[in-house]
């Protein structure tokens, strides 16, 4: 079991470095152009895979906890309060995950039904939209009754990106651009969950950082993402009368 653990974790780590080095290349070229398409396909397929391989360690690390996790059962005493705290860790590992394979997933479907979205009126994107929109109001009420800033902010996030895609599918009309703000949109969306993924472990290990300094990395990748959507919308779909 641990060694399953283990290789998921990698494949995971490995999808991850190769995600976040390809997610400006898309970004920044010509929209439509060669690299673009090139490398979004290559950025989505590593990003699905992060995704699949987050979720299915951390359900792991929730059904096995010490088998998966000795160093949790090192010092006896204090075992129950650190599975605790890695039950919860491992919740929002789960969210972060939906998080990036619900906008992948959306940005990818949009981007197909961008004449007709009535293919994405399917069970499958009701499904996932909604999952992560239910995963994160339970997220963001348990993060509130205990007080957790992050779990508050990510899951009230996970409500809003959820509930949206489900707006902008069902939506009766839209702008003729509308599908270009969802699908840019979405994959900045995933990006801001695999930077923070990657400042939780990797810059916080190299930084140390604690307190308000943790929590600003935490949520920078979220305020600059934001502000780079926001941004991008006003470029590609500016008001305007909508279409059906």
């Amino acid at each position: 079991m641990l060694t399953i653990y283990q290789l998921t974790v990698a494949i995971h780590v490995m999808a991850g470095a190769l995600a976040v080095c390809l997610f400006w290349v898309p970004v920044l070229s010509r929209k439509g152009g060669l690299n673009h398409k090139k490398f979004g396909k290559i950025y989505g397929s590593s990003m699905h895979v992060v995704a699949l391989t987050g979720i299915f360690a951390s359900v792991m690390v929730l059904l096995f906890n010490t088998a998966v996790k000795p160093e949790l059962a090192a010092v006896p005493h204090l075992t129950e309060v650190r599975l605790k705290q890695t039950y919860i860790f491992a919740w929002f590992l789960i969210h972060l995950g939906m998080l990036i394979h619900c906008a992948i997933f959306h940005g990818n479907q949009v981007l197909e039904h961008k004449r007709n979205r009535n293919g994405l009126k399917k069970p499958l994107p009701l499904a996932i939209n909604g999952a992560f929109a239910i995963n994160g109001l339970a997220l963001s009420a348990f993060g509130l009754f205990n007080s957790l800033v992050l779990l508050i902010v990510f899951g009230a996030l996970g409500v809003v990106i959820g509930v949206s895609n489900l707006v902008y599918i069902y939506r009766k009309s839209v702008s003729p651009t509308a599908w270009l703000r969802e699908h840019l949109g979405a994959y900045l969306g995933s990006g801001i969950g695999a930077y923070t993924a990657f400042i939780v472990f990797g810059g916080n290990s190299l930084l140390h950082a604690s307190g308000w300094v943790q929590t600003a990395l935490w949520f920078a990748p979220g305020v600059i993402g934001s502000f780079f959507i926001a941004k991008l919308s006003k470029k590609y779909d500016p008001p305007r009368k909508a279409l059906n």
